[in-house]
């Protein structure tokens, strides 16, 4: 039944298809601007998101610190409330009168391709932190331990252990990061209404010319994520090899020498 309930909206589409309007809409420029606007800028924010939140994640999952259960629950802010609410909290720092806009006055930072950015940047950005949180976790630190004992340095063990480790569950969380600012739609609403991104292009065509209207841009995100999926596949199947293995060649190499 969950199956079910979950694919029966797609195969309810058909019901509202109409092969002519989805030939004309397909060829719309804004439709075409809004989809690359939003797999350029998702993937403008994953990359923000890998450069602050994998530090981030190491940190919160290998060190002890006071404040440490606060930064945990900071970082899951953005997931527990609601996108529109996230996106008027981001109004209010990055509004015209704000500080960041006296500090900056030639940069907009709202309806504007980076409003776009900051909005999905924010609401993805715990689907990485915790899913590489999770995977550097399940590391055996025993191998790290070894590695320091036998001479590298902690920037090594995060990049040579630590990181080769945890790649599957931060393949995850930037996969999951990735689709979420893609499909993000509350916070942009409310920072950056324009430029349209895929998913206020399909509010948009909803409300002005109903399902039917939204049925290109809905397929088009639907087949966007279907093929990202399928290269997370075939990823997985060329990273089968067991990483502890692997770590441990890796050792046994820092050995010999």
């Amino acid at each position: 039944m969950g199956i079910l309930y979950i694919l029966y909206p797609f195969v309810s589409i058909v019901t509202f298809f109409d092969p002519q309007i989805f030939a004309v809409t397909i060829q719309d420029s804004q439709v075409q601007t809004a989809f690359l606007l939003s797999i350029c800028t998702a993937s403008i924010s994953t990359a923000l998101i890998i450069l602050f939140g994998l530090p981030l994640s190491y940190v919160l999952s290998r060190f002890d610190f006071p404040g440490k259960p606060v930064l945990h629950m900071v970082v899951i802010i953005p997931l527990i409330i609601p996108p529109l609410a996230s996106g008027a909290l981001l109004l209010g720092v990055f509004n015209p009168s704000s500080v960041f806009n006296k500090i900056f006055p030639d940069i907009e930072f709202t309806q504007s391709i980076l409003g776009v950015i900051i909005a999905q940047t924010y609401v993805a950005s715990p689907f990485l932190i915790l899913a590489s949180m999770s995977a550097f976790d399940s590391v055996d630190k025993s191998l790290e331990n070894m590695a320091r004992v036998l001479g590298r340095k902690n920037w090594q063990v995060f990049f040579e252990i630590s990181l080769p480790l945890a790649k599957k569950g931060i393949l995850v969380g930037i996969l999951m990061s990735w689709i979420r600012a893609i499909g993000e739609l509350g916070a942009t609403m409310m920072l950056a209404y324009n430029p349209h991104t895929i998913s206020i292009q399909i509010y948009e065509d909803n409300a002005l010319g109903g399902l039917t209207q939204a049925i290109p841009s809905i397929l088009l995100s639907i087949t966007l994520s279907a093929i990202l999926i399928l290269l997370y596949s075939v990823i997985m199947k060329k990273t089968n090899r067991n990483p502890n293995e692997k770590s441990i060649i890796k050792l046994e190499r820092f050995w010999g020498r």
